[in-house]
């Protein structure tokens, strides 16, 4: 292979990949405010402004793409939680993890507001939900791991009930426009302080 074909292959790839990732921004973005079911594959394409067929080179249907959505927003979940920075502060695992959540849901908010809305679409939750309770479980698991560090009682039960915390708060920023998080979460975090 010559220098003028790996060239033209890397622009191609580069081109692909930026044509995939508009799809996956403007699909997600339609997404979380149309609905997943209102929302048509020709809609996204001509919002991104790529042909269908184009698009349908990429996804075989609206089902993959939103697979790729979730895909992505959980790997984004798990790599801002793998390795939460200890900083050498003085606060808790517990408030590393609302304090990165409150973040996550700031930075990724359409993503949060397609995954809150789909919870309640039950033929495009059977599609994901083996994905969700594999996110479900990372996420207890990783609170309770903390609750054990900060020595709090019942761990188990404990675990559930920040989930459900955390994730009302979370429901509750997503649907209200000026929804104190920052209050809320810091209060959160105060109840688990010693």
């Amino acid at each position: 292979m010559n220098v003028r074909s790996f060239n033209n292959m890397s622009r191609f790839q580069e081109k692909r990949e930026q044509s995939v990732n508009k799809l996956i921004g403007v699909g997600l973005s339609l997404f979380a405010t149309q609905g997943y079911e209102a929302t048509s594959i020709r809609t996204i394409a001509a919002e991104a402004d790529i042909s269908l067929g184009l698009l349908y080179n990429y996804f075989k249907s609206k089902d993959e793409l939103l697979e790729e959505i979730f895909r992505r927003g959980v790997q984004d979940i798990h790599d801002s939680f793998s390795d939460l920075p200890d900083n050498g502060s003085s606060s808790t695992g517990i408030e590393r993890h609302i304090r990165q959540t409150v973040k996550l849901l700031k930075e990724k908010k359409d993503f949060w507001k397609l995954l809150h809305g789909i919870r309640m679409q039950s033929a495009v939750v059977k599609q994901l939900m083996a994905d969700m309770q594999e996110q479900t479980a990372f996420i207890e698991a990783r609170i309770k791991q903390n609750l054990i560090t900060a020595g709090i009682p019942f761990p188990d039960l404990e675990a559930k009930l920040l989930f459900a915390s955390i994730d009302g708060m979370a429901h509750h920023f997503l649907l209200y426009e000026n929804y104190p998080i920052d209050d809320v979460a810091s209060l959160l975090i105060m109840k688990y302080k010693k």
